[in-house]
């Protein structure tokens, strides 16, 4: 019996529950009472149940017709829908059996599009309420709120419907309030709006002045800050229709838009800018960045009148970014232990924390199950975090004064220092270069005495040079007379030979052979000292045919070396210089290939012409030059080793050295086994080079 009655009381309790759920509530009317309503709003939150029509299609007359597929569910707070697309339908009842029949119904935030309010006319039927436009204080004509409806209530219960769209986010309370209560409260609300502006007011023109002073483009973000924040507090406030009462409803929410896009970025920049995420975290100056970007986005989105369609994510976007700064300023001040920050975030600590309960409502979230928007209190914290921030930024302002005085008296200090170092330094180098002077005279001194003895010296050896040339033309002179008897008499007797004829004229040509070599060294060691007597030009200069050397030379042959030299002559070649020291370059080689060669080969001397330069090439026979020897047998006194032919070494010099104040020269231009080519050129009258200066 008794597991009887435990199983038809489960049974009992199981039905209760299923047509609890089943059987549409029907909430219980809000009883109005004489007090309400003066002091304080009478809340609708938690007697309202909502709606939700996707389409946006549903007239009032679908919402009430009681369809199956229409069912009000009640919600326990206010408004909080977020982002919906199509419409809200909201359902309350009220009832005022003691209390006055006129109240004021007010949709707290004021940024909803479209609002209808469905009430009864008295006839069981429901008709369409306007917002009152109600002349508050001493007759002053003005909007006191966009969304506020004068209603009757009625003693029995009523039900009253309203209808709410809009692209931004559907979230609101809903208040009652008598008219004289209504006054106070917007009343109070002035005040606090009034001192939003005057405090905005004074910060725009204390940071305009600091971002002179300190040309610190931070002061001037942080009045870009002061004003959206501002503007912000103007909208969730319901001012903006009066203020921007000029404009149209469909253009106020654009401009709301544009605000909320704008406040994103400049509070994004401004905050990254003070806590200088640059210095400390650059990967989170970077991701900062990437935040104000996406706000751009959203902003052209918002100025092309489409902000409901970035609304939930502008929404979403701005709350990450806060939480996002508050755990870096959080790591900056503990692990960082950047404590110069600490009034910063004090000072933002409020707003940031009303702003991101705000965003979560926006979105759809109402964790804290508020009752009530939070407009005052972002337009209270604004006044506080003005304050304080103002605080940090007089701070800030201290700090940058103080570095710049240090900075200023560092500079001074550097200054003296430098100047004291630079006249030490003076001093040393003074010292130094009086020292260097004294030493510098010493040593003129000592050049001049040094040059003294060189001039002496050299008149010395200028005076030795001279004799010596003397000598050498004294002798030369004393040998060339002698030397003309000995070839004159071997001349007589080799013509005057008899029978033994042969002897006598081998006897003969050695004599005139050695006279002739010692001509020619006479000759050499004549044109050495000439041209070892220091002088740049050539004595005797006059212009000649080239072919007239090449006779002379020719001529001087004796009857031994003309059988073996063959002259190849051309056309008249005019050339510039002096003719006998030529003369000795012709001989010197002519010589030299009789000489290494044998007495049976024959010597070709060759004259040509090409491009304005004359070329006299003298090819011999003979067994030719070591390779070794090339670089050296035109050096002074060369001897090539093993070398059995007589030779003063002389003559190669000589002849380069003449053919080169000639302005030509003198190789070896080619040479082998089977002979040697020695070229001698010289510039035709008209392509002389430019004397040396």
């Amino acid at each position: 019996m008794q597991q009887s009655d435990t199983i038809r009381f489960h049974l009992f309790a199981a039905l209760s529950i299923l047509f609890v759920c089943i059987v549409p509530q029907t909430l219980w009317a809000l009883p109005l009472k004489p007090t309400d309503g003066l002091k304080a709003p009478v809340s609708l939150s938690g007697h309202l149940a909502i709606f939700h029509d996707p389409t946006g299609a549903l007239t009032f007359n679908d919402i009430v017709s009681k369809r199956s597929n229409i069912q009000f569910e009640p919600i326990p707070s206010m408004l909080t829908q977020g982002y919906q697309k199509g419409a809200i339908w909201a359902r309350f009842s009220l009832s005022a059996s003691t209390a006055p029949r006129q109240w004021l119904l007010q949709v707290e935030r004021p940024l909803i599009e479209h609002i209808t309010l469905y009430v009864s006319d008295g006839a069981g039927g429901y008709s369409v309420l306007p917002p009152g436009r109600l002349n508050l204080g001493d007759g002053a004509d003005a909007d006191a709120y966009p969304a506020v409806f004068p209603i009757s209530v009625p003693s029995t219960r009523t039900d009253y419907y309203i209808r709410l769209q809009s692209s931004t986010s559907i979230t609101t309370s809903l208040n009652l309030w008598q008219s004289q209560g209504y006054e106070e409260y917007r009343r109070s609300d002035d005040w606090i709006m009034g001192m939003v502006v005057g405090a905005i007011f004074v910060m725009i023109f204390t940071n305009f002045l600091y971002a002179v002073w300190l040309r610190d483009s931070l002061y001037l973000l942080y009045i870009a800050v002061i004003i959206e924040s501002g503007l912000i507090s103007l909208f969730h406030m319901g001012y903006a229709s009066e203020v921007l009462r000029s404009m149209e409803p469909k253009t106020v929410h654009l401009v709301w838009g544009i605000i909320v896009c704008l406040y994103s970025i400049v509070m994004m920049l401004f905050l990254a800018r003070l806590f200088e995420f640059h210095r400390h975290l650059i990967w989170a100056w970077r991701v900062s960045q990437g935040v104000v970007l996406l706000n751009g986005i959203a902003l052209a989105f918002a100025i092309a009148g489409r902000y409901g369609d970035v609304g939930f994510f502008v929404s979403r976007l701005q709350q990450l970014s806060l939480i996002f700064i508050s755990l870096l300023v959080l790591y900056l001040l503990i692990v960082r232990r950047r404590y110069q920050y600490l009034l910063s975030a004090i000072a933002f600590l409020g707003v940031i924390s009303v702003l991101l309960v705000m965003q979560m409502m926006y979105t759809g979230a109402n964790p804290f199950q508020l009752d009530g928007s939070l407009s005052r209190f972002l337009a209270g914290g604004t006044v506080i975090h003005l304050a304080l921030l103002s605080a940090a930024v007089a701070k800030r302002t201290r700090l940058a004064e103080r570095s710049l005085s240090e900075e200023k008296d560092r500079v001074i200090a550097v200054s003296r220092l430098a100047e004291q170092e630079l006249t030490i330094k003076v001093r040393e180098r003074t010292a130094e270069l009086g020292e260097r002077n004294a030493s510098l005279k010493v040593e003129v001194d000592r050049r001049h005495l040094l040059e003294l003895k060189l001039r002496q010296a050299l008149d010395t050896a200028n005076d030795a040079l001279a004799q010596q040339r003397d000598f050498v033309a004294l002798v030369s002179h004393e040998f060339r007379g002698p030397l003309a008897v000995i070839s004159a008499a071997a001349d007589n007797l080799s013509s005057s030979a008899g029978e033994s004829a042969d002897n006598i004229k081998l006897r003969t040509t050695r004599i005139r052979q050695t006279v002739k070599r010692m001509s020619s060294l006479i000759e050499n060691v004549l044109a050495f000292d000439r041209l070892n007597g220091g002088q740049k030009t050539l004595p005797t200069i006059k212009m000649f045919d080239l072919n007239e050397v090449l006779h002379a030379a020719e001529a001087g042959l004796d009857d031994a070396a003309a059988g073996r030299v063959s002259f190849t002559h051309g056309d008249e070649v005019i050339v510039k210089g002096d003719r006998n020291l030529l003369e000795i370059v012709i001989q010197n080689l002519i010589q030299n290939a009789l000489k290494y060669s044998s007495v049976t080969s024959s010597v070709t001397i060759r004259l040509s012409t090409e491009q304005g330069v004359a070329f006299v090439h003298v090819v011999d026979q003979g067994s030719g030059v070591a390779p070794d020897d090339h670089e050296f047998i035109f050096m002074r006194y060369y001897r090539a080793a093993g070398q059995l032919v007589n030779g003063s070494g002389l003559g190669l010099y000589i002849s380069r050295e003449i053919a080169r104040q000639h302005g030509g020269g003198l190789i070896l231009a080619a040479s082998d086994i089977n002979g040697s080519t020695f070229r001698l050129s010289l510039p035709v009258e008209g392509n002389w080079p430019a004397p040396e200066k």
